[in-house]
C-alpha cells in the first residue's frame, strides 16, 4: 500500500508541475503534455527511476480505454459541428498518420544504418588492431 501511495504521490507531482508550469508560460500550452514530458525526462536521465512509478503506469495502462470515455462524451456535445466537417478530420487523420509513419519509417533507416557503420567501423578497428598484433 506505502508503494502505491509513493506512486501515485509521483505521478501526481509531475503532474502538478506540468500545471504550474504551463501557467507561467506566455503562451497556451496543454499542461498534461508538459508533465509527460517531464516524466520522461526524469526517467530518461535517471533522476527517478522506473520502481518509483512503475506499479501505477501499469494500471494506468491496463485501464487506457476507461480514460479515454470522457473525452467522448465530451466530443457527443460538438456532433453538429463534427458532422459538418467530418472530410476535413477525416483528411487531417489520414494526411497526419501517414506522415508519422513516414517519419518513423525513415528514422528508424537512418538510425538502423548509423548503427550498423558504427558497429562495422568498431570490428574493422579491432581487426585491425589484430592484424598488427600478429606481425
Amino acid at each position: 500500500m506505502k508503494i502505491w501511495l509513493y506512486n501515485i504521490f509521483t505521478i501526481f507531482c509531475f503532474v502538478v508541475l506540468g500545471r504550474v508550469i504551463s501557467m507561467l508560460l506566455p503562451v497556451e500550452f496543454p499542461s498534461s503534455i508538459i508533465g509527460l514530458l517531464l516524466l520522461f525526462v526524469a526517467l530518461s536521465s535517471g533522476m527517478l527511476k522506473q520502481k518509483y512509478v512503475e506499479k501505477v503506469c501499469f494500471q494506468l495502462n491496463r485501464h487506457i480505454g476507461i480514460l479515454f470515455v470522457p473525452a467522448g462524451v465530451a466530443l457527443m456535445g460538438y456532433f453538429e459541428l463534427v458532422q459538418q466537417n467530418l472530410l476535413p478530420l477525416i483528411m487531417a487523420s489520414f494526411i497526419g498518420t501517414v506522415v508519422i509513419f513516414l517519419t518513423v519509417g525513415h528514422t528508424y533507416c537512418y538510425l538502423n544504418r548509423a548503427s550498423a557503420a558504427k558497429s562495422n567501423k568498431a570490428q574493422n578497428k579491432q581487426l585491425n588492431e589484430k592484424q598488427g598484433d600478429d606481425k
